[in-house]
This record gives C-alpha cells, sequence and structure tokens, in this order.
C-alpha cells in the first residue's frame, strides 16, 4: 500500500501524522462498509445455491 510506504521512512509533523491518521481511520471504515456488502453478497448466492440444489435431488 503507498501509504505504508509513504510513512516508512518519512518524519511527519504531529498535524501530519493526526491527519494521515483521520484519512486512513476513513478509509478503512469506507472497506469495512463494503467488505459487510460483499459479504452479505456471498451469503445470499450460496443460500440461493443451496435452494436449487434442494430442487434438483
Amino acid at each position: 500500500m503507498g501509504f505504508i510506504k509513504f510513512t516508512k521512512k518519512t518524519s511527519l509533523s504531529a498535524e501530519d501524522r493526526k491527519a494521515l491518521q483521520d484519512l486512513l481511520n476513513f478509509e478503512k471504515q469506507k472497506l469495512q462498509t463494503e467488505l459487510k456488502d460483499v459479504e452479505a453478497s456471498l451469503k445470499a448466492l450460496r443460500a440461493s445455491k443451496k435452494k436449487k440444489s434442494k430442487k434438483k435431488k
């Protein structure tokens, strides 16, 4: 990830560090909500697959 490479060998001021931390926390929350949506979709697909397999028997 680009942020990790950026922050490894760079000294940041306290203000910049806080701003970067806030940005990363925001991105983390966004990714977590998207992951929940993906998991819900996968769960729905698995459930419909099970229903279809029961109908075929």
